[in-house]
């Protein structure tokens, strides 16, 4: 895609938009590997409690993180709408279990803030930005931070 002469480009990125909750969050699909629906997850014991547990992805084991329990939400209960999108970090394959996938969009970056430092707590730290869309603000995810074992 070329810009027109003379035209200054902005540069975007290219986000994921799915719910938790009431929030709307962002991640930058240069991490998404694929989106599916939720689908049996095992439950794995001794795991720390926002893992939900693992998925069989095509022979591959892949650990399902619960990102209302990551988030200290209320856990919602499994009616089927529910998705997993599956990142890849450090030659694993992880599932991030969202209430529901909404749009995949382009973000122009001068309307991506840092988030306001009133959320600097430990849920905070698990977002990079904040995206000013038409009708409301999405949580851009720092997905480095969330993927971290140590709560």
């Amino acid at each position: 895609m070329t810009q027109p002469a003379g035209k200054t480009s902005h540069s975007t990125k290219e986000l994921a938009i799915f719910q938790i909750g009431e929030m709307p969050c962002g991640l930058d699909t240069s991490w998404v590997r694929e989106i599916i629906k939720n689908t049996q997850i095992t439950r794995v014991h001794l795991a720390p409690d926002y893992v939900r547990g693992v998925i069989n992805l095509r022979g591959e084991i892949a650990t399902v993180i619960d990102l209302r329990k990551k988030f200290s939400m209320e856990p919602a209960e499994n009616n089927g709408a529910m998705e997993i999108v599956v990142v890849r970090s450090s030659s694993e394959n992880i599932g991030i279990l969202v209430d529901s996938v909404r749009d995949v969009i382009w973000a122009d970056e001068k309307d991506i803030t840092p988030p306001p430092s009133n959320i600097s707590g430990v849920t905070g730290i698990f977002f990079e930005g904040i995206f000013k869309m038409e009708r409301e603000l999405v949580a851009i995810l720092n997905i480095e931070e969330l993927l971290k074992t140590a709560d």
